[in-house]
């Protein structure tokens, strides 16, 4: 046997504003939800889906993992990313590779990769 990944979930002080940023991002739509407190993107319709959860008190130290995504038009993204409400972390250019580290609106931390 072996496992999948099923979702992305964010711990978050905003749910709904949060999965407003990166349905933006990710040219999605935010779902329609039920639940109070839980925001989501494309529940039912891919895989993974992302899952954005209130949490009171969030915690000091976060980020261990983080999502990369990537695209062909990295300037563009990078720039539309901020517009949106994205702050820049990093900028990395080094051995073929360049990818920018962001964080988003509540702090969490992706990073876009140059295709």
């Amino acid at each position: 046997m072996a496992v999948k990944l099923h979702a992305i979930t964010f711990d978050c002080a905003d749910p709904e504003a949060l999965a407003r940023f990166w349905a933006q991002a990710l040219g999605q739509e935010v779902d329609a939800s039920d639940f109070p407190g839980i925001a989501t993107i494309g529940m039912g319709r891919v895989s993974p889906f992302y899952v954005f959860q209130k949490l009171d008190g969030l915690p000091a130290v976060r980020n261990r993992a983080h999502p990369d995504f990537a695209t062909g038009e990295y300037e563009a993204e990078c720039a539309r990313l901020v517009d949106l409400g994205a702050t820049v972390v990093t900028e990395v250019k080094e051995n073929g590779i360049r990818f920018t580290t962001f964080t988003d609106p509540e702090g969490n931390k992706f990073d876009l990769v140059d295709e």
